[in-house]
């Protein structure tokens, strides 16, 4: 299954739309919304970044909307008050509650979302803009990077953004794009008049609406150019929070949308897309619990005949050392593993397209490795997590600063 979505994945990646090329430029009005919730740390330097953007000052409108803060956010924000930047306050409902309330305030004919935490390239919002080459363009993506890097946690972050830039690179080509990011996207507004705003009672506002999109036949394209950077979470804990979310969400989006979404009538979305999706994420978690209990198994095997031999380990950092050398020898060395060298070269093309759109410079080296090392298992901590919220029907919320 990997060999014929990476196979897809090419193909589609080569696959261009014949479109109009439109050089960068600046002829639509844009609404920026920056919903804020205790951001007081990172506020003032989003801010910053946004009032930096090469965009014409006549066309541009900012609206920060602080959503019932408990620290310093608004006061903070309204430092930044101008007639080009507008700051209100309101009671606590959530990011969706406080978007749709700037939407009723927004003059711009293109809304761009943005995280209180993101911070913009100088051209991206141009390169943004570009996109909307055509008027059954309903949203544009852009590229997400992770802002300086210092965590384990992060670093695994900044690899796993740098490949969704690819992904997403090739699923515009198809118009397969079902996840427009809550951080930095961009929207025709008369797609809301249309239809409606965001949908308050979602975990996933942004993962809802762009299925919105796709459910009503318009096209949601991508500015792999359009870079940003986002303050990923830092801990273990608000990594699981943001996942938790993130996957519970999903599951109950696409159940929703099932009827709209998948199926020939959607083309390669619904039929491959959305569908690889599912089959990809049981198939991997099953995949990789089965593999580890297997080799697990064989070492309690190998454990046993040393003990039957009376042969004794010198303390547990021996034993220790031992388990985890059979571990990874008995994952690397078996044949079906081979295809995991192969794809770890794959990913490194994935790397390399994406480092070069977006323009970091940022070495990747050390987390590509710690990437490698533990995404998998990560992978399938959060989705075995996920799936026991599901099941068990238990709430999921935002959680503390658990990231986008």
């Amino acid at each position: 299954m990997g060999l014929f979505l990476l196979s897809f994945y090419l193909l589609s990646f080569f696959q261009t739309r014949k479109i109009k090329i439109i050089e960068e430029k600046s002829d639509k009005t844009v609404t920026i919304l920056i919903p804020a919730y205790n951001e007081e740390r990172d506020i003032a330097r989003t801010l910053k970044s946004v009032l930096n953007i090469d965009y014409p000052k006549d066309k541009l409108e900012i609206i920060v909307i602080d959503d019932g803060s408990k620290d310093k956010t608004y006061e903070i924000a309204r430092k930044f008050a101008s007639d080009r930047v507008k700051v209100f306050t309101k009671k606590n409902g959530g990011k969706a509650a406080a978007l749709n309330f700037a939407l009723k305030k927004a003059k711009g004919e293109i809304i761009v979302s943005m995280d209180a935490d993101t911070i913009i390239e100088k051209h991206a919002l141009k390169r943004l803009i570009t996109r909307f080459y055509d008027d059954n363009v309903m949203a544009v993506t852009s590229a997400m990077g992770i802002y300086k890097p210092k965590t384990i946690w992060q670093r695994i972050q900044h690899i796993e953004y740098y490949l969704s830039v690819f992904m997403r690179k090739t699923f515009a080509g198809i118009n397969a794009i079902y996840i427009t990011s809550g951080a930095f996207s961009a929207y025709r507004k008369k797609f809301f008049d249309r239809h409606g705003g965001y949908d308050e009672h979602n975990i996933t506002e942004d993962l809802e609406i762009a299925l919105r999109i796709q459910s009503h036949d318009y096209v949601i394209e991508n500015a792999s150019t359009a870079s940003f950077y986002t303050v990923g979470p830092a801990t273990f804990s608000q990594l699981m929070f943001q996942r938790r979310r993130w996957y519970t969400g999903l599951v109950k989006n696409l159940w929703n949308y099932r009827r709209k979404l998948f199926g020939f009538k959607k083309g390669a979305l619904g039929t491959i897309i959305l569908p690889s999706v599912i089959i990809g994420v049981v198939f991997s978690v099953a995949l990789f619990v089965y593999s580890s209990f297997r080799i697990l198994n064989q070492i309690t095997l190998e454990l046993d005949a040393l003990n039957a031999v009376n042969f004794q380990f010198i303390g547990f950092r021996e034993l220790n050392s031992y388990i985890f050398t059979q571990f990874l020898y008995a994952f690397f060395s078996h044949p079906a593993y081979l295809f995991l060298v192969f794809f770890i070269f794959v990913t490194g093309f994935y790397l390399a397209f994406s480092r070069r759109e977006m323009q970091f410079r940022e070495s990747l080296k050390v987390n590509f490795i710690i990437f490698i090392l533990l995404y998998s298992f990560l992978f399938t901590f959060w989705w075995l997590v996920s799936f026991a919220y599901i099941v068990l029907n238990r709430g999921v919320s935002w959680g503390k600063k658990d990231g986008k």
